[in-house]
């Protein structure tokens, strides 16, 4: 970090976040604030070619633009929560083609997750790389005094992946749990409209969405193939435990602060045990995580 009477860094990120939305926009809106926070020794700089290091997200830049900074000095990091298959659709491809080319310009990769290297890696096999799993922020995600009562959904996505049918069989497989949903569930065309669903919001803007986790004494999460949820986080700081889909980079996150979806009813009935471990973890704060970003260069 430089010293006191050293100039402030300049770090660009590749992605203005939006207000509402997770993954890459929770990331990159919390990453600004962070930077703000320390603006002692950093400083956020839009223009990419005036900034002295750059994380780029995915796909979210310019290609001519970064190798224009490249060449200028900038150091770049890749973030890289993307997941590769054999047969995508044309978008997919595409994206998954520009990753390539950005990656080939930057200093050090950035896996979200060890499932996220195991798939990515291949792919791009760069010579410098990290693993590290994202956080948030926990003046935010804080806990409440008491356990909450709700089995929660968070989802901002009605992609197939996000596995909402497996969310329909709980809800209807579970009429004694009252269900707390938030995202874009009418767009699946599943009846969610069963009377254990208590609560049913559409998407809520990021700076009230701790409010609901808060509500929840466990959170649903079936998405498969997921990186680096977001959710799980924010959840976990909110002293909330996760039922999870193995088949995600969600295991490495939730650790002993939840159970895969086939121990749910295990996780719910010892809920308060769990949520002593998720009160526990510091791990999880962004802080930590912008500082090992920082470090890396």
């Amino acid at each position: 970090m430089p010293g006191v009477n050293e100039s402030r860094v300049a770090v660009h990120i590749s992605l203005h976040a939006r207000k509402t939305g997770g993954g890459a926009n929770s990331f990159a809106s919390n990453f600004c604030r962070w930077l703000r926070r320390n603006k002692r020794h950093y400083s956020l700089q839009r223009n990419m070619l005036k900034a002295d290091r750059a994380i780029i997200i995915a796909d979210k830049s310019d290609l001519s633009e970064a190798e224009k900074a490249r060449a200028n000095g900038c150091k770049i990091i890749h973030r890289i929560d993307e997941y590769f298959e054999k047969n995508e659709s044309a978008y997919r491809r595409s994206k998954h083609a520009k990753i390539i080319e950005l990656n080939k310009l930057a200093y050090c990769t950035v896996y979200q997750s060890r499932y996220v290297f195991n798939n990515v890696h291949p792919h791009l096999n760069p010579k410098r790389y990290a693993v590290i799993i994202n956080g948030a922020d926990p003046k935010q995600f804080s806990p409440s005094r008491e356990e909450g009562s709700y089995i929660g959904h968070v989802s901002w996505s009605s992609d197939a992946r996000k596995r909402f049918d497996i969310l329909s069989e709980f809800v209807q497989d579970n009429p004694e749990e009252k269900f707390l949903l938030i995202g874009n569930h009418h767009k699946t065309g599943l009846p969610f409209d069963d009377r254990n669903v208590a609560v049913k919001v559409g998407p809520v803007r990021r700076s009230r969405i701790a409010g609901y986790y808060r509500k929840m004494k466990v959170l649903l999460l079936p998405s498969e193939k997921d990186p680096c949820p977001n959710t799980a986080i924010e959840s976990i700081l909110c002293g909330v435990p996760v039922c999870y889909n193995p088949d995600a980079g969600t295991r490495e996150i939730v650790r002993d602060c939840g159970e895969p979806l086939e121990r749910f009813r295990q996780l719910v009935s010892n809920a308060p045990a769990y949520r002593k471990r998720c009160l526990a973890r510091d791990d999880l704060h962004f802080d930590n995580v912008a500082r090992r970003y920082m470090s890396l260069i």
